[in-house]
């Protein structure tokens, strides 16, 4: 008789357990549903030029972000799913009796991305956006670099703290031409 209870005591318990296996953990951080929690703005720590393949020279844009809370603490997460959306301007001076406002002008290029994790970077290559600069830029008045504006619209999932947040670095260069190349790019 012994054995038999000992059969069913083990038969529950493996019931139990695929019972409970379909379960989801409301606390879990990995749930792709979830918040980004405490989440209040977003800075831009690199809008630099950068180069991630084998040739010496420079392959284009890396952008890369921090997620801060109320006290200005980064956040880190993964498998936060949310849409980004990069965006390049040329840009002026709108200031007035010598003070210096730069804002936005023309809007060049724009992308959306998916972005999931604060450690991840985010690659545009000159290619993506090379076209768009030689048609918004002047080059005939422009020495060896091409600077303007990055704006980073980022929409967080489940739309906390707001549907979007806000994010924009002046004097950005998208474009450093190379020793002994001509302008056009």
């Amino acid at each position: 008789m012994r054995p038999r209870f000992l059969a069913s005591l083990w038969a529950i318990a493996v019931l139990a357990v695929f019972a409970f296996a379909g379960c989801q953990n409301p606390i879990d951080p990995i749930d792709k549903s979830d918040k980004i929690q405490g989440l209040k703005w977003v800075e831009i720590n690199g809008g630099d030029l950068d180069r991630w393949d084998s040739d010496p020279g420079l392959d284009g844009m890396v952008i890369t972000l921090s997620y801060k809370n109320e006290f200005g603490d980064e956040l880190s997460f993964h498998d936060k799913a949310h849409n980004i959306v990069i965006e390049f301007w040329t840009q002026k001076d709108t200031g007035t009796d010598g003070s210096s406002y730069i804002t936005r002008d023309q809007l060049f290029y724009s992308q959306t991305i998916e972005y999931e994790n604060s450690d991840d970077s985010i690659r545009i290559p000159y290619e993506a956006y090379l076209a768009q600069l030689a048609q918004a830029f002047d080059f005939s008045n422009v020495d060896e670099t091409f600077t303007g504006m990055l704006v980073v619209r980022v929409f967080p999932p489940d739309e906390d703290p707001r549907p979007e947040l806000l994010v924009a670095q002046g004097d950005t260069v998208f474009y450093e031409r190379p020793a002994g190349d001509d302008l056009t790019p």
